[in-house]
């Protein structure tokens, strides 16, 4: 009797062992879920192996099908009478319906989940909620769990799903503009997964190295931390749509616009093809729009910001809905649409960017103004225009120079010279100090973009007022900055591979040698890079 006690106990064992390989080497985990579902296994086995596949179907194929597979395994597990069973299977399944774009049924997943378990499943649970909340944008509430879950997973000393935890807690700090605290939880994970089996967690620990260098603005070494990455995917035959995302950002924000547009286009494709997870899907749609706008699109960006818009809406994600509620307005407003609907879009979309993300607000703000004076509406304007302008003295440089950009117009439009050209050689040292300080030839984009418009506005100022040498003095002045940007060199030597690949060469070669540009961009790449975001790592 003991010894099949122990053969029982033994074959569970054998069958756990499957949820950690899920996201190890998921292919050969599916292959071996099949299996055992082949041999007509018991209420446990069963519900492990149907979990896996739909563990499997929910992050690298069809989420409708791995739903379908999650709820087979929870009506297994309640055949169990293990509760533990139970809460585990709903967890995964809570996970797979927010991605699905069912927010309300995934979060009362989560809830039942919780109620079922105790200690450290519990704290998995946790873990696996921020996971939920991050994909919605819930950035307060995602870090809240991760903490608990980090705390209770250390206090037990299950090494795995600490990393796990630390993981999800570096994509919130990281999706909360944070580099530095996510690069911490980041660097004490990736010590953790080298002391486990788990090759595709150690994966994803490299491309989040290429997340911090990214939000650090080294956009050379996270365009190869980013290759590297992407070539380690392919080894193991999976597809994680968050790369395509995080490509993307890095290549706006290095000015390759029409890049990163094809790239954006072609992982939507791919994600619809493959039925894959709509918390995703939206984020791509909003990349791509982003993408289009930088690449002087408007229409393009507009169809694909009000898909974005749509899934978001079935999501219930609040950021995700204010950021492509601003990415719908910048559309119109590019396509040449204005009117006193697009003011007041322009309007809502500020004060809800106030609210969720306020580094984002003062463009909302300043396109809000702009469209105000395009409709003759000075006091709106200069509403708008104040609110933008008060991010001069605060926030990172970009956001500065985006209120001293502020200021500028403001002063243009209330003619007032003096001003005007103050705001605009404030807002051109912001700039210099920007390009200097972190050696941002790599987001050229953005900050050309911002300078060719204070340069112009004092350039428009000096015909206006017929001084020749003023005009000569700001041409100089402008060509000065734009030109004065350092070439990128030794970047090879920081990232995983000197060689890399033909995208890697070419960004490399586009940073050191391309002329100066000024796309439409609004700052996108800088507001991109908290979103989209989401998640890149394990979600089980």
């Amino acid at each position: 009797m003991l010894r099949e006690i122990g053969m029982a106990q033994s074959g569970r064992r054998d069958v756990d062992d499957l949820l950690p390989l899920t996201f190890s080497r998921p292919h050969e985990a599916l292959a071996k879920a099949q299996a055992i579902l082949a041999g007509h296994p018991g209420p446990y086995d069963a519900s492990v192996a149907h979990q896996v596949a739909g563990l499997v179907l929910r992050e690298f194929g069809d989420v409708a099908a791995g739903i379908h597979e999650l709820r087979i395994a929870l009506r297994l597990a309640g055949r169990t009478g293990l509760t533990e069973r139970e809460a585990d299977v709903l967890a995964s399944l809570g996970v797979a319906l927010v991605y699905a774009g069912r927010t309300t049924a995934g979060l009362a997943s989560f809830d039942r989940a919780l109620k079922l378990s105790t200690g450290v499943q519990a704290a998995q649970v946790l873990h696996r909620r921020s996971f939920a909340l991050l994909a919605l944008g819930r950035y307060s509430a995602a870090l809240d769990d991760t903490r608990h879950a980090v705390a209770a997973l250390r206090r037990a000393g299950d090494r795995l799903w600490t990393a796990r935890a630390l993981n999800a807690r570096g994509l919130v700090y990281h999706a909360m503009g944070l580099p530095a605290r996510a690069d911490a939880s980041f660097a004490a994970a990736e010590r953790l997964f080298a002391q486990t089996s788990q090759v595709l967690e150690s994966v994803y620990m490299l491309h989040n190295r290429g997340l911090v260098a990214s939000s650090s603005n080294d956009i050379p070494a996270a365009l190869s931390f980013f290759d590297a990455a992407a070539a380690q995917y392919r080894s193991l035959n999976v597809l994680v749509p968050d790369l395509a995302v995080d490509r993307c950002t890095a290549l706006l924000a290095a000015g390759l616009v029409t890049d990163a547009l094809a790239e954006a286009d072609a992982a939507v494709k791919e994600i619809e093809r493959s039925r894959g997870q709509a918390t995703k899907r939206a984020g791509l749609l909003l990349i791509a729009a982003d993408c289009a706008l930088a690449a002087g699109h408007p229409q393009a960006a507009l169809d694909r910001a009000r898909a974005a818009h749509r899934l978001f809406r079935t999501q219930q994600s609040s950021w995700g809905l204010a950021r492509t509620g601003l990415v719908i307005v910048q559309a119109r407003y590019g396509a040449g649409f204005v009117s006193g609907q697009l003011l007041r879009s322009a309007k809502q979309a500020a004060a809800r960017l106030e609210a969720l993300s306020p580094g984002e607000a003062p463009q909302a703000h300043l396109l809000a103004a702009r469209v105000a004076l395009a409709l003759g509406r000075p006091s709106d304007a200069d509403s708008h225009f104040a609110e933008a302008a008060r991010s001069s003295r605060r926030g990172p440089a970009m956001t500065r120079a985006s209120g001293w950009l502020s200021e500028a117009l403001q002063a243009e439009a209330s003619s007032d010279p003096r001003r005007l050209l103050a705001a605009c050689r404030r807002g051109l040292e912001v700039l210099d100090e920007y390009r200097f300080t972190l050696g941002a030839s790599e987001l050229r984009a953005q900050a050309t973009a911002h300078g060719a418009e204070l340069a112009a506005l004092a350039q428009r100022h000096a015909v206006r007022a017929r001084r020749p040498r003023l005009l000569l003095a700001w041409s100089e002045r402008w060509r000065a900055t734009a030109l004065a940007v350092p070439v990128v060199n030794g970047w090879a030597r920081r990232t995983p591979s000197s060689s890399g690949s033909s995208g890697g060469w070419r960004a490399s070669y586009a940073l050191a040698h391309c002329g100066p540009v000024a796309p439409p961009s609004w700052g996108l790449a800088a507001s991109t890079s908290q979103i989209c975001s989401t998640s890149s790592a394990l979600r089980i």
